[in-house]
């Protein structure tokens, strides 16, 4: 099983700040490799933290507008080198949350339908790597694989394009229940998610506040006001509803935009 967590903020240097506020309602799983990924001066940064690594310091994300934190229980035959999520593509990273009945069998059908150049990028055996290439198919045929102003509304239908192909190669090798997971996919400037068959994802919006562990604030002190005016979308496999959570209904797909505006579709 596999979990993952993306926050998109208005202040890149307070993101850890931000990551402190929602990290205990996100448990990282003891027996899960750990991958962080973020974006600083235009590039990917990503680090990775093995099975029984503590995992601390996977908090501690590069400064970014967008991170992504994602955990996965490797397989037989698969490493940290290629089994760690989030998955990467030039800007892109992704990672999906859930499992799937017959993976093995949904990973090779699915690859089959990629174009040649994605499936030589395609490196490990797990699934939720094949979902990320068929997503940057759905990129690639319209030309906007590598467009940083991409838009979130085109992004969110290519991710649920993806999304529907898994469902339909899974009742094709004769899977009779609908496959749960979710998949989350981000550019460093724009998140988007769907999740299917009810597994659970949840969002929140982050309000800016007066109170922060990390910096020990003091009233009056321009931190303070930075932090009051801090705000940031997050996006959770595994959370529960309440408490400022709302859960993405089944079959839907949610957009995040750098301005933080929130669309569901």
């Amino acid at each position: 099983m596999s979990q993952v967590l993306a926050l998109i903020t208005s202040d890149a240097a307070l993101l850890r700040c931000e990551l402190d506020r929602v990290r205990q309602r996100f448990a990282l799983d003891s027996k899960a490799v750990v991958g962080v990924g973020g974006w600083q001066d235009g590039q990917v940064v990503q680090r990775s933290y093995g099975v029984g690594v503590p995992l601390d310091d996977a908090w501690e994300a590069p400064e970014s507008e967008a991170v992504m934190v994602a955990s996965r229980v490797l397989g037989v035959g698969q490493g940290v080198d290629n089994g760690t999520q989030p998955f990467r593509f030039r800007q892109w990273l992704f990672a999906a949350a859930g499992g799937l009945e017959k993976s093995e069998s949904i990973r090779e059908r699915l690859r089959e339908e990629l174009p040649e150049f994605l499936q030589g990028a395609v490196r490990g055996p797990t699934w939720e790597e094949i979902a990320f290439a068929h997503f940057l198919a759905g990129l690639r045929e319209i030309g906007r694989i590598e467009d940083s102003q991409l838009d979130p509304d085109t992004a969110a239908t290519k991710l649920a394009a993806a999304a529907k192909a898994i469902e339909q190669v899974s009742a094709s090798v004769g899977v009779s229940a609908r496959p749960a997971f979710s998949l989350v996919a981000s550019n460093g400037r724009l998140i988007v998610a769907t999740s299917r068959g009810g597994a659970r994802l949840s969002y929140t919006l982050l309000e800016g506040r007066s109170e922060c562990e990390r910096h020990e604030l003091k009233e009056g002190e321009t931190a303070v006001r930075d932090h009051r005016r801090l705000r940031s979308v997050v996006v959770a496999s595994g959370v529960e509803p309440g408490d400022g959570w709302v859960a993405l209904p089944d079959g839907a797909t949610l957009a995040v935009d750098r301005r933080l505006s929130v669309t569901i579709r």
